[in-house]
């Protein structure tokens, strides 16, 4: 049980106690806070050996009026979103500013403050209550090589450097401007996004926007000759930003819109700063003005991955071997049925804007040319091509295409915008005069349904040690050096092609909320749609402390959408499902 609180000096006490005895006396830490003027300090979890993962845990106690912090930044849900998005990126810098890193054996004796994507997301480490703020946050205790408490160490981190962490917390709130800044900017991002079916859109840049990244795999904006995005005339709308005003940009429409340039010149760029869209991010990223409908989700082909089950008859039939594409399985799919797949399970999830690169894509599956449909008029394919307006008229879903080697999808678009330099170019009109091919009107309509059940045996979180030579219960956790990669139980189910999920933290609530589905399914029968929704909504209605039903030590993490959760669902390999 938690204890009542000790001056900070006992805490200090105990360390020179401690020094050079067996690590697990750390152990006498547990559930022990301590007061300091500044702060309150409680221990959480307690390590049990030097760099062992996770590390220990502890809960930093703030008033909020010891802070300074205004009462507007937590006036709202957006707001206290960022508000506590600001705070852990003080806390980062504090420990950049103070500590000494990595000062025992194995890395420790090191703060481990999180790093943070460009976006900001809903996380579970930082709570807000009446008067007080508390922060979560992960520390390696110091200890030697022969497991042994290095406690001088220990009290210099909690004395010296805590302290001065602390000072870089107050002296970041009390940066009023900067502060307001970051939370008018990201409640503007997330307010926009509520309102972009008002002005008839589904995506928002704003004139002015910095897109292009260090580099293809950096999140750093370009600093140096970068082009800030500038709308044309004939695609510019004005929206209004609650709190920084009247913006004008280019506004996404619905329907099909393809992106079309030659190479270098900004496609895949803002292609990929739509793709971030759907979530706000911090002030100086240069996307702060980009907004993309929150169910939007970028779809690709994915060799190797499984399909159980699934009707993809809509755009895979005919298939050898007597095949049901009504019930397709597979564990090695193609890049046509894996982006087959990914579109209708994107659709039952309830996207509403696909995001597709042709470098990303399986040829066969977006295009047919007239020349391959005169020599093979009879195809298991019907590609995109033919299915791309029905998707829009009948299901009301957008998709937003980059094309660079094919005339196709020209034919079929409401809105033509080409890339040139990094800035877009209204191209719709000039398209309309050249001869383009038409889409092929498919024998049947496009059928989007899920009759698959899942079974209450299912997401098994057990994992056989081999090495120990026993089963543990439960094993959730990143695959090492491959952070979009879950070990769940015994599967690794790999999810680097969704895209969305931006953080390793996202991840692990994707785990956890599986575990949270063994739990919740029982004898309920649902699609995988179906219980990714089941899940949402109880991370909605409960927030993301629901999934932190275990014992043990205590798991951080951020939220992921819907769509990331039914993505998860249907990629596992060992999924059970009843048709």
């Amino acid at each position: 049980m938690p204890s009542e609180p000790h001056p900070m000096r006992e805490l200090l006490a105990l360390f020179k106690t401690l020094d050079g005895q067996s690590f697990n006396s750390y152990q006498r830490l547990l559930n022990k806070a301590f007061d300091h003027p500044l702060y309150h300090l409680r221990f959480i979890h307690i390590q049990g050996s030097p760099g062992a993962f996770p590390a220990s845990v502890c809960h930093l106690g703030l008033t909020i009026a010891g802070l300074g912090l205004p009462d507007r930044c937590l006036s709202t849900k957006p707001r206290k979103m960022a508000t506590a998005d600001y705070l852990l990126r003080a806390l980062r810098a504090g420990v950049a500013t103070h500590a000494r890193q990595n000062r025992g054996h194995q890395g420790s004796g090191s703060f481990q403050p999180l790093s943070l994507p460009p976006q900001v997301l809903e996380r579970n480490i930082v709570s807000f209550e009446k008067e007080t703020v508390q922060i979560a946050f992960h520390i390696s205790l110091p200890g030697s090589a022969d497991n042994r408490v290095l406690g001088r160490q220990a009290t210099q981190m909690f004395a010296q450097e805590l302290t001065g962490i602390v000072d870089t917390l107050n002296a970041w709130i009390a940066n009023t401007a900067q502060l307001k800044r970051h939370c008018d900017v990201i409640e503007d991002m997330v307010v926009l996004q509520n309102e972009l079916a008002q002005y008839g859109l589904m995506a928002f840049v704003g004139d002015g926007a910095i897109l292009p990244r260090q580099s293809g795999v950096s999140q750093v904006p370009l600093k140096e000759n970068a082009v800030a995005f500038y709308a044309p005339d004939q695609m510019a709308v004005e929206v209004e930003f609650k709190n920084t005003g009247r913006k004008r940009g280019l506004g996404i429409r619905p329907g099909v819109n393809v992106l079309i340039g030659g190479g270098f010149h900004g496609k895949s760029t803002l292609l990929d700063a739509l793709v971030k869209g759907i979530y706000p991010h911090i002030p100086g990223d240069g996307r702060e003005q980009v907004v993309t409908h929150p169910d939007a989700a970028f779809i690709c082909a994915e060799d190797g991955r499984a399909i159980t089950g699934l009707d993809i008859s809509g755009f895979i039939d005919n298939l050898p071997g007597k095949v049901d594409a009504k019930r397709f399985w597979t564990t090695n799919a193609s890049g046509s049925t894996s982006e087959a797949a990914a579109i209708i399970e994107a659709v039952l999830a309830n996207a509403k804007l696909l995001l597709i690169d042709e470098d990303s894509s399986a040829t066969n599956f977006l295009i047919k040319d007239r020349h391959m449909r005169r020599l093979i008029p009879i195809d298991t394919i019907t590609p995109l091509f033919d299915r791309v307006q029905e998707l829009y008229q009948r299901f009301e879903v957008s998709t937003l295409i980059v094309v660079g080697g094919s005339s196709e999808y020209l034919g079929v678009a409401e809105h033509v915008i080409a890339m040139k330099d990094y800035l877009p170019v209204y191209m719709t009109e000039k398209v309309r005069h050249l001869s383009l091919p038409e889409p092929k009107r498919p024998a049947n309509p496009l059928r989007l349904s899920d009759n698959r059940r899942l079974g209450a045996d299912n997401f098994n979180p057990s994992y056989r040690a081999r090495r120990l030579g026993k089963t543990l219960p439960v094993r959730i956790k990143p695959l090492r050096l491959q952070e979009m990669v879950l070990e769940y139980g015994n599967e690794q189910l790999d999810l680097t092609k969704l895209t969305a999920l931006v953080d390793p933290h996202q991840v692990i609530a994707v785990g956890y909320a599986l575990l949270l589905a063994r739990k919740t399914i029982k004898d309920q029968l649902v699609s995988p749609s179906d219980l990714a929704g089941v899940l949402d909504n109880l991370i909605e209605n409960e927030g993301l402390s629901i999934l932190s039903w275990r014992k043990g030590a205590p798991v951080f993490f951020a939220r992921p959408r819907k769509l990331e959760l039914a993505g998860a669902i249907n990629r596992l390999r060992n999924l059970k499902v009843e048709n």
